[in-house]
């Protein structure tokens, strides 16, 4: 894992999109506290650092446009706060971060807010950021294989394969090209598959 955390920070070009894709997943996360919020923190003001960056490759798809539109509906409630430094944000206001953390990106970017939204957003964001070269096979199949801990209702099947893949690639790093490639298939026909985003909800 160390190791391909290298690979996508050797992008400086794709900075943006390589830390936009770590915030929806550690949104995501925050389900289940995997992390602290502070570290959601630290990964929001990273991927604002980026923003107006004219340097930094932008695909153009609804996939991004969506991920951007999340973190700027964040802004009104993660922006002051994330420009202190994280060690001085009492508990009290970091755990008023986890209702919209785990509300808004799954609106912004599926369309939907439930109970297994948080899997999905996860899922989701790994695969469209696999597709779009802003993350490798290895770290898109690890990170949703390590959700099969909190058994996640898993509607699609990944989690067993992507089990057995990232542990492929760890075990045979001689086959890690056509692991890639099994990787980045199985994740394209998810996303061929998959119903989000949902479309809006007519207005009541």
């Amino acid at each position: 894992m160390d190791s391909e955390w290298n690979v996508v920070h050797s992008w400086p070009d794709r900075a943006l999109r390589v830390q936009l894709t770590s915030f929806v997943n550690l949104c995501a996360r925050q389900r289940h506290h995997d992390y602290p919020v502070t570290t959601v923190l630290r990964r929001y003001r990273d991927v604002v650092s980026h923003l107006g960056d004219p340097t930094q490759v932008r695909t153009g798809t609804d996939f991004e446009t969506r991920c951007v539109s999340a973190v700027e509906q964040l802004h009104p409630i993660l922006g002051d706060i994330a420009e202190r430094p994280v060690d001085e944000v009492p508990f009290d206001e970091q755990e008023a971060l986890h209702e919209p953390l785990l509300r808004i990106p799954p609106m912004a970017i599926l369309g939907e807010v439930g109970d297994d939204c948080s899997f999905h957003l996860l899922c989701w964001n790994e695969a469209n950021s696999l597709a779009e070269g802003v993350q490798t096979p290895y770290r898109a199949a690890r990170h949703i294989a390590n959700e099969g801990f909190h058994e996640a209702a898993d509607a699609y099947g990944l989690i067993g394969p992507m089990s057995e893949f990232a542990e492929r690639d760890e075990d045979q790093p001689s086959d890690r090209a056509a692991t890639g490639a099994d990787i980045a298939g199985a994740l394209d026909a998810f996303r061929a598959q998959a119903a989000w985003p949902l479309p809006p909800q007519p207005s009541p």
